[in-house]
């Protein structure tokens, strides 16, 4: 019976390490880290994106948003700070493939970020994403580190 629980328990931990290594955020050369990427359906759709405080101790003080694919429209954008300060940053219109938004400043940059909410619709519907005419767009999350916090 132990011979079945050691590999077991050793894949368990193998698992939890390499999810752990996979929600830490990645940071290109200019100090913009990935926080997330979402998939919008095809109807109006709200996503919470808990930023995972034990792997990263970042600040923050700039957002932008990225359609890697389809076409979405940005109804709201909602940031929930450590402290319990929500800043709303304003409705940013229709992104394509391959477009970003503007970086938006974030006023609480010397607070740690808790959550961030997206109100979207993917542009299309259901049907026409079967037929390869449109798909459900895909947005990655992106977020400046405030200077104290490049090393």
């Amino acid at each position: 019976m132990s011979k079945f629980i050691y590999p077991f328990l050793a894949g368990i931990l193998l698992l939890a390490t390499l999810s752990g290594c996979n929600s830490t955020p990645k940071e290109t050369s200019n100090h913009w880290v990935k926080l997330a990427t979402k998939t919008a359906n095809f109807q109006t759709d709200t996503d919470t994106v808990t930023i995972n405080s034990l792997f990263n101790s970042a600040h923050y003080n700039h957002l932008k948003l990225t359609c890697i694919q389809g076409t979405v429209q940005i109804d709201a954008i909602k940031i929930n700070y450590a402290d319990g300060h929500v800043q709303q940053l304003s409705t940013l219109g229709l992104l394509t493939k391959n477009s970003s938004t503007r970086a938006m400043t974030l006023d609480r940059a010397q607070n740690k970020i808790k959550s961030i909410e997206l109100t979207y619709n993917s542009i299309g519907n259901a049907t026409l994403n079967l037929a390869g005419v449109t798909k459900k767009a895909k947005l990655e999350i992106w977020a400046k580190k405030t200077a104290d916090t490049n090393n």
